[in-house]
């Protein structure tokens, strides 16, 4: 895993912090939109720092999977691996994961049907 300069923290990889923000948005490993984000990326070993438009690439992934773009879940999965790249020493904070990376990536106004979904995981 390659080093940030001058501090020594690790920089995820790709495939880490998709991991880590499936874990997060689907814990119990059921959803199949969640299931293909990981097997799309699980050999991405780019440095996170690396990619160029990382939610781009993410995000366009996840609409070819989902191509209704209903799957909060997966849209999720997507804002969490964004907002983990810029926090990786977060991914134990599930609720303030959702919360900061729905936020970011919906510019504070998700769509009702993952804001629904964040209520049923009771993220406020």
């Amino acid at each position: 895993m390659p080093v940030r300069p001058g501090n020594r923290t690790e920089v995820p990889t790709v495939a880490e912090v998709v991991t880590e923000a499936s874990a997060i948005c689907d814990p119990e490993g059921a959803d199949a939109a969640v299931r293909g984000l990981i097997d799309s990326f699980e050999d991405d070993d780019r440095p996170v720092t690396a990619v160029e438009d990382l939610a781009g690439e993410l995000t366009s992934v996840e609409q070819g999977i989902d191509p209704e773009e209903l799957n909060p879940a997966a849209e999720m999965t997507v804002a969490a691996a964004v907002w983990l790249t810029t926090n990786p020493d977060q991914e134990h904070e599930r609720e303030h994961v959702l919360r900061e990376s729905a936020r970011l990536h919906f510019h504070g106004d998700p769509p009702p049907h993952v804001a629904e979904w964040l209520e049923e995981m009771r993220v406020a």
